[in-house]
C-alpha cells in the first residue's frame, strides 16, 4: 500500500514512481529514492488533583476524542522540550520535573497520508495550572483542541482516547504509579 498515492517521480517526473518495502518509493527512470521515516512526537501524562489531564481534539484524526497535550517534533528540538511547549500550548499548563514513560508506534492519517509515528510519552509535575474551566485552548486560533477533560486513572480503559499509543502509555503510567 502506498501511504500518499504518489505516482510521479518528484525528481525527474516520470511514471512508474513506486513505493517499496512499506519504507521507500523508487523511480524505475532514474533512480530517485525517497524514504518514508517515520514521525516522532511526544505527549505529556500530568495528574491533577488525582486525575489526568487530556484534551479534546479538534481537528481529525481523532477528531472529538481524547489525547494528551503534545504533538509533533519540530526539526533540531529536543523530545523533552517539543513535550513541555506542547503542553503549554494546547492546555495552558507549564509543566517540569519530566520522566519518560516509554514510546509507542502509531499510525496518523492527516490528508489522506498515513503516517507512521513513534510516539514518546512524558509524566510530569505541573508547574502552573491555569483554571482550566475558563481556560479556551487554542486562543490563537488553530482549533486543534476543542476543549479539555480531566479523566480518571481508572477510566483509561474505557476513555474515547484517539490513539491506541496514548492508552498503552496511560496504562504503563498507572501501574508505575501504583508501584508496579
Amino acid at each position: 500500500m502506498d501511504p500518499a498515492g504518489l505516482r510521479f517521480c518528484p525528481r525527474c517526473g516520470a511514471g512508474g514512481y513506486g513505493y517499496h518495502d512499506g519504507k521507500f518509493w523508487r523511480c524505475d527512470s532514474c533512480g530517485f529514492r525517497h524514504y518514508h521515516n517515520v514521525a516522532a512526537s511526544a505527549s505529556v501524562i500530568v495528574e491533577i488533583g488525582g486525575r489526568v489531564l487530556t484534551v479534546v481534539r479538534g481537528k481529525d484524526p481523532g477528531k472529538g476524542l481524547l489525547s494528551l497535550p503534545g504533538g509533533f517534533i519540530d526539526p533540531d528540538e529536543r523530545a523533552e522540550d517539543a513535550a513541555v511547549r506542547e503542553c503549554r500550548e494546547e492546555a495552558g499548563v507549564d509543566v517540569t520535573d519530566l520522566s519518560f514513560v516509554g514510546s509507542w508506534p502509531n499510525d496518523y492519517e492527516y490528508g489522506s497520508v498515513l503516517y507512521k509515528t513513534c510516539d514518546l510519552y512524558f509524566s510530569a509535575r505541573a508547574a502552573y495550572v491555569p483554571r482550566l474551566e475558563a481556560h479556551r485552548p487554542e486562543a490563537h486560533g488553530s482549533g486543534e483542541v476543542a476543549g479539555i477533560e480531566l479523566i480518571d486513572p481508572e477510566d483509561i480503559e474505557s476513555a474515547p482516547i484517539a490513539f491506541e499509543s496514548a492508552r498503552r502509555a496511560l496504562l504503563a503510567w498507572r501501574l508505575r504509579a501504583r508501584g508496579h
